[in-house]
Parts: structure tokens; sequence; C-alpha cells
């Protein structure tokens, strides 16, 4: 949604608005011109706990109207309005520079068009890659007839490699080889890092869509890029050890696996500060991006490792049992709710490649124990039978209106587990620290209410495990868990899996604090249980985890 009828300030009203329903924030995108196209900033708008954004629109009084819901969630419709700098004054045009118009004329022969390859051709090397794809693009359009032998005989390095490009994507696989010896024309040693990543993408590009080259040239490719393999730039190890093993090279399984155990990657403080910025601000999202966070998998390493998989040949027994090693161990880091089966999809694919008489051991060693039927998860975490279903707050309570009595511990144990009560919270000792210790639960509270605040965590949120919201003098906010303040800085927990980590904000930078209404525990827990597994999970919170509660008399143990 662009802000340009809006009555808003003028810096708003040029400003495109983004709308995230996981973590309820509105961004103002800033645009500003750079070269070809506009780099952008995002500014925090407005953001709200919880608050589900579904869309918005200007309406014809100029003001914001946006609606909140989803997913079965109540909907409320917003209006926003300015109190001053308003302005209604036209936006002025953003003016045209020169690479812009540049791009935009080239965009004129994206069709089949006469001297359009004259035109384009030059700007192949341009050193806005706006222009360079707009350049592209317009030679694809163009009959391949016109401009293949051109391409295939071109000298400048960074026209060739574009060249090839548009050539893998429309023209015929007989061209395939002339392509790449063209391509290793070019001396490597002389490219910058960027374009050294461009010129192996388009091998990539090249014979991803036209199949393996011939023996000769095959070797000869291998013999041009493989004395630069590994290099110093995570970015270029990454296509080049996916070009050079789809190609069977000589020694690149071996190269490969030496840096799957030994590759750093590049930093992502920006990242991971950003990321821990919205853990708070949702309890579904947000505890899967805490739990990441905790203990990242290694990016550079998994990507090498997924390159490997597809390897077919140039593997010996002590290379299978180093990389199938380094798979059982990928499994223990967290990753969000897709990456176990992520890991184990590249697990299988590479047992394929492996002996049939070590088929077995190598599927065990490399953690096939650890995972469940459906490769999705650790099979250490109980799993729920169900079925489970929608139940409204009614059906649950009526499920625990009499006395529990002859329930099953060991159900409800696995059960505090899977529903991932354990994470966050103790029980005689056991499980999480997160939110509070729940052995003396049953003796505070009925069946009933332990069974509602489970459903409804948002209900009632202790002051002293809410979130507090830090509203910024720059507009945004920040959400965490104040654990400490002195003169002059608050001291926030950002990460409920790391409550060590504190991020220190200033407190001249803020405006105001206020606890947030949402609740660190996770709505919608019991989902997946039957009737019977949640009787038993309220009989183990009710007897406290005590296996001699009075819930279990009558049943054996």
């Amino acid at each position: 949604m662009n802000g340009s009828s809006a009555k808003f300030p003028d810096k708003y009203r040029s400003a495109l608005f983004a709308f995230d329903w996981s973590f309820g924030i509105i961004y103002a995108i800033h645009l500003t011109p750079q070269g070809a196209s506009y780099s952008a900033e995002a500014e925090e708008f407005l953001s709200g706990s919880p608050l589900s954004l579904t869309d918005g629109a200007i309406g014809p009084d100029g003001a914001m109207y946006f609606l909140t819901g989803g997913r079965r969630l109540e909907s409320d419709l917003y209006r926003v309005t300015a109190t001053e700098n308003v302005s209604t004054s036209s936006i002025a045009a953003t003016p045209v520079n020169e690479v812009k118009q540049l791009r935009r004329t080239l965009e004129q022969y994206h069709e089949i068009k006469n001297g359009a390859v004259d035109v384009a051709w030059p700007n192949l090397k341009h050193e806005d890659r706006f222009v360079r794809y707009a350049a592209r693009i317009a030679v694809e359009q163009q009959p391949v007839s016109e401009w293949q032998e051109r391409a295939l005989k071109e000298t400048d390095p960074q026209i060739l490699t574009q060249a090839m490009i548009a050539l893998a994507r429309q023209g015929k696989p007989a061209s395939r080889d002339k392509m790449i010896q063209a391509l290793i024309k070019i001396d490597f040693t002389k490219l910058t890092p960027a374009q050294k990543i461009d010129l192996v993408r388009a091998v990539e590009v090249v014979i991803f869509r036209m199949g393996k080259p011939e023996r000769a040239t095959k070797n000869q490719l291998v013999a041009y890029l493989n004395p630069n393999y590994p290099s110093s730039s995570n970015e270029l190890d990454r296509v080049l050890s996916k070009v050079l093993v789809y190609v069977g090279a000589p020694g690149s399984v071996e190269k490969t696996l030496t840096l799957l155990a030994t590759a750093k990657d590049d930093p992502m403080d920006k990242t991971v500060s950003a990321s821990s910025d919205l853990i708070m601000r949702n309890p579904q999202y947000g505890l899967d991006i805490a739990r990441m966070l905790s203990n990242v998998p290694p990016a550079q390493q998994t990507y090498l490792a997924t390159v490997l998989s597809d390897a077919t040949e140039g593997w010996t027994p002590e290379l299978h049992e180093k990389y199938f090693k380094w798979i059982a161990n990928a499994f223990t880091y967290k990753g969000g709710v897709s990456y176990i089966g992520f890991i184990d999809k590249a697990r299988k694919k590479a047992l394929t490649h492996t002996p049939a008489d070590k088929f077995g051991y190598y599927d065990k060693l490399s953690g096939a124990d650890l995972l469940t039927e459906s490769g999705n998860d650790l099979a250490d975490r109980p799993q729920p039978k169900g079925p489970g279903k929608r139940r409204t707050l009614e059906e649950a309570l009526a499920l625990v209106n009499g006395p529990l009595t002859n329930r099953d511990f060991q159900t409800g144990k696995n059960m505090f587990d899977a529903t991932l009560c354990s994470s966050c919270h103790s029980m005689r000792g056991e499980g999480g620290a997160i939110g509070p210790d729940l052995t003396q639960v049953g003796s505070r509270f009925s069946s009933k209410d332990i069974l509602e605040h489970t459903l409804n965590p948002n209900k009632e949120v202790s002051d002293q495990y809410a979130a507090t919201v830090f509203t910024m003098k720059d507009g945004s906010s920040i959400v965490g868990r104040l654990i400490n303040e002195e003169e002059g800085k608050y001291f926030v927990s950002q990460n409920p899996f790391i409550p060590q980590s504190l991020r220190e904000i200033p407190k001249v930078d803020v405006v105001s604090t206020k606890l947030s209404k949402v609740s660190l525990m996770l709505p919608g827990l019991l989902g997946g249980l039957n009737d019977e597994e949640i009787k038993d999970l309220v009989a183990y919170m009710v007897a406290g985890g005590n296996p001699e509660g009075d819930v279990y008399k009558g049943k054996a143990q």
C-alpha cells in the first residue's frame, strides 16, 4: 500500500506500507533513488501486541484504515490519522536520473524489436545490475539466431558472462559445450570477486539447463575451476562446490568435506539482533526464532552438506564416515520447524549413493534412530496419538467437568513434553525456567482453571513473567523482559532460551514503557491431543508430576 493519497506528513506520503501479520508491525518503507532502482529503509510505523494485521487502505478522507484478524481471530477495524504536519500538496515526482532512464529505455526492447541487440549489447557490462538485467532480457527477447554467434565470439568477460546466461535460457543444448569453452577462455584471476561469482553462476545455469558437458569439455572446465576451489569467499565457494561436485570433479568431494568441517559463517549480527526484536511479539513464531537463535545451524556448512548429498562419485568409506557423522550432529541444532525434515531429506538423498551392503550402517550412523518415522521431528520428543481436533473452550472444559481419576501418569508426562510445556516450565525440578514452576499448580488451581489458562494464556499474564514494551524516541519499539535497571540503562532479556544474554537500552532513548498483554505461552497447544490425552495432561499438572497423586489411584502404573 502506498501513502501518496494520505493526509500525512510528506515523509509518509512518499512511503510504501508493509503489513506483518505474524508480529503485528506496520512498516513504512522509505525509498531512496539509487542508480537504476532504489534503496529501501524500513521504519516501524505502528505496532501492537497482539495486532494480527490483514489488510489496509488509504480512505477518501486521507486516513489509513486497517483490519486485524484472520485464522479465526476476532476482527477489528482501525483508523490512523495525522495530528500535525499534515500535507495535502502534490507529491513531487522523483527525478529520473540518467541510469534509470537507460533502464526504462532498455525495457522498451523487452519484445521483438529491430535494433534491440545493438542497443542492449554494450549494457550487458553496465555497472548497475538492474541495467545489466534489463539489457539481458532485451537480448533474450530477440530471435536467438540474431545474436548467438555474436555471444560465442564475445571477448569482454562481463558481456560474455551475461550473454551466456541469456543463451542458456533461450538457446539449444547443442551449443552447450561451445558456451562452456567460451566462458573458460576468461582469465579467472583478473576478475573481481563479484565477476567470479557471476561467471561460475553462468556455468551453473548452462549445465543445469543443458546437461553435463561432454568428457573433453568437462575436463577443461574442471581444470579451469578446480584450482580456484576453495576460495576465501563463502559465496564463491557455494557456487564452485555446486558446479564441481555436480560434474564429478576429482577431489571435489574431499575438498567440500574439508570445508564442511571448518567453514565459518559470514557475520550475521544485524540479522540476529533484528530477529531477537521479534521474539516476544508473537508467542508462536517468536519462540521458534528464540529456539533457533539459541543454537543456530551453521549456514555455510549446511549448504555444503546439501551439495554433497547430490555427489554420485568421489566417495571413499572414510569420506562417507565423516559426512554422515556431520549429518547426525546437524540434528542437534535448532533451525525452525522444517529444519529437521530439511536435513533428513539431504541425508536420505546421500544414502542412495552408498554401497548397498553399507546402507544400514550409514543409515544408523547418520541419525536414523534420532528421527520419527516421518523424518520431520526428533524421536526423543513424545508424540500425541491424537487425532486432535478444534474445540471450543466449553467443549474442552467439559472434559474435566468431573473428578479426574484413574488417569495414566506416563501419558500425562509425555503430553507435558509433547505440547512443549516442559520447554518453559519445570515440574519437580525438571524442565525450563522461562515460565513459573508448575509443581504446586494443582494445590492452588482447579483442573478447570489449569485447562482454561492453558487454552487462553493471555487471560492473565503475571507481571513477573510479562514482557515490557519500550517505545523509543525514533518511533520504533523494543519488546523484552526487563531484568534489571540502573542509572541511565535498562537491561532486557529478549531470548528466553538465552536468559544470560541481555540487551542494554539507554533510558534517554526511551519515551515510555508498558507491560505487554501477550503471554509468551503458545496458544493452541492442545489442538493435536485427543480427549483422553488432554485429561491425562491436566491430571499430570494437578498431581504436580507425582505418580502417587490421587488422580492415579486405581490405575496400575
